[in-house]
């Protein structure tokens, strides 16, 4: 039997909520254009002194590093030399020149280029693991879709996550499905014809998803809000789904012939209750069988915009998501999920958390908001958050071979391995997953993010079991990993 979609009940926000994030109000002619709605801001912005455009010397710095590329140890690395240009600069950041030839490189390197590789991506360190140099560093495996009386969760490629969660009334077919910023075209671009392309196909197509009931998008950027996806889940889901978006997004989805009452729009910090009933087939169920969530919109460092027009008009933003167990359910309408008994998970989506080319004790560099969080919705179970700069750079580099440090250039909107470690611990999560990565770049950058990422949890302690007790992992497309309880030793 098929489940409906979720009734959706909004939280009246509170009345002293900050609105520091708005710009000034549109006029009427753009609110027209734009969005139904005449209250909504001309645009919005981040409004913390971590967000900073970057600079010439940001430019200079990446050009100077180079992408962060590993090739992988089966490969022969070609013979390293120091470039003349870096003589003045420490090892970590000298820059090793290396003819590269087509036929020894992927496809998607059409001409001979100069490859830079850093002296920390060269060769294996004595305390690296193998999987952190192995080759695919990525695959795709067929996922699992089996009902299990645990929550679930499957990477299925960049920023695309589904959790799955157990109904309370065991009489239902399948799971409550949560999507997650689902991309599942071949380009992330407003052409399917040019524009940066996957490396791996998804996992499987939207028709053999299981039930999806609810679809959370954190910003319209082409990579985490694709229209093929979006019609695709609508023709194939249309009976359970409903979409959760940022403010200024809900004219996009009616635009795609979704109806209005199946889509929700949020500002930061707002939060609603999403009620599942009971199967009606269940002859013992009664009301405290249905299943009930509840969702909250929270603060991101990003920005938003598909094209030249249209930047930072729409919010961006993350998601939190937790059960409503039954010892929670007298303060569900409070503000907040503090020490809530019931799975709870956080969607980073897309996000910066430093500034990373300030002095190192500049505390105005870093992002509050991920701490503000924490006040009112940790400890999680889960959080997923982005650990690489997403797809436009790579495509970059492989087509014009124009080789930076996609850090360095936008740290103040993209998390690095080290960036997403801190903001699991602030969020006190006891299971982390690193998404946004592996997907739209070529292997020898995903292999690099995987270097840098087991190295930083090493040097940070974390575990690398998902049944370790604030393990934070990277794993393959289309994997799924169940929540059972931790070991005790």
């Amino acid at each position: 039997m098929v489940t409906s979609a979720p009734t959706v009940t909004l939280l009246d926000p509170p009345i002293d909520l900050s609105k520091d994030h708005h710009g000034p109000p549109a006029s009427s002619s753009y609110t027209s254009y734009i969005s139904l709605d005449t209250s909504k801001p001309r645009y919005f912005q981040n409004p913390w002194p971590s967000y900073r455009s970057a600079s010439l010397n940001d430019a200079w710095l990446a050009y100077q590093k180079g992408a962060a590329i590993a090739y992988a140890q089966t490969h022969s690395i070609p013979p390293k030399r120091i470039s003349s240009g870096a003589s003045n600069h420490d090892d970590e950041e000298a820059l090793l020149e290396v003819e590269a030839d087509v036929e020894e490189i992927p496809k998607i390197r059409r001409v001979k280029s100069r490859v830079y590789v850093r002296p920390s991506f060269s060769e294996i360190r004595d305390e690296d693991e193998e999987d952190d140099w192995r080759d695919p560093p990525v695959t795709v495996v067929a996922p699992k879709w089996e009902k299990t009386e645990k929550e679930t969760v499957t990477w299925l490629g960049h920023a695309s996550v589904l959790a799955r969660i157990p109904w309370e009334d065991k009489s239902k077919e399948g799971m409550c499905g949560l999507l997650f910023d689902p991309i599942f075209s071949y380009r992330c671009s407003p052409s399917q014809y040019v524009g940066p392309a996957r490396h791996l196909d998804p996992p499987c197509s939207v028709s053999e998803l299981p039930e999806i009931h609810a679809c959370f998008i954190s910003h319209d950027h082409y990579d985490h809000l694709d229209y093929y996806t979006i019609l695709d889940l609508w023709k194939y889901h249309a009976a359970t789904i409903h979409f959760f978006v940022p403010y200024g997004l809900k004219k996009w989805f009616e635009s795609c012939s979704i109806p209005s009452d199946r889509i929700t729009e949020f500002d930061w910090w707002h939060e609603a209750l999403l009620s599942f009933p009971p199967s009606s087939t269940s002859p013992s169920s009664d009301s405290s069988d249905g299943l009930m969530l509840k969702v909250a919109f929270t603060p991101a460092q990003h920005r938003s915009g598909r094209g030249v027009l249209d930047h930072m008009t729409t919010l961006w933003g993350s998601w939190v998501v937790g059960v409503v167990s039954p010892s929670d359910v007298g303060r569900a309408q409070e503000r907040g999920m503090n020490v809530w008994q019931g799975f709870k998970m956080f969607f980073g989506g897309d996000t910066g958390y430093r500034y990373a080319t300030s002095p190192t004790q500049d505390p105005l560099s870093i992002c509050p908001a991920f701490t503000q969080i924490a006040s009112l919705y940790s400890p999680f179970s889960l959080s997923c958050l982005p650990i690489s700069t997403g797809s436009s750079l790579p495509f970059l580099r492989t087509l014009l071979s124009l080789s930076l440090d996609q850090y360095t250039l936008t740290s103040a909107l993209h998390c690095s391995p080290a960036d997403a470690i801190s903001i699991h611990r602030i969020l006190g999560a006891e299971r982390g997953l690193g998404i946004h990565w592996g997907t739209f770049c070529d292997p020898d950058e995903a292999r690099g993010t995987r270097v840098e990422f087991g190295r930083v949890r090493r040097s940070a302690g974390l575990g690398t079991k998902w049944d370790e007790k604030g393990c934070f992992v990277v794993c393959d497309i289309g994997q799924t990993m169940e929540f059972e309880p931790f070991n005790s030793g």
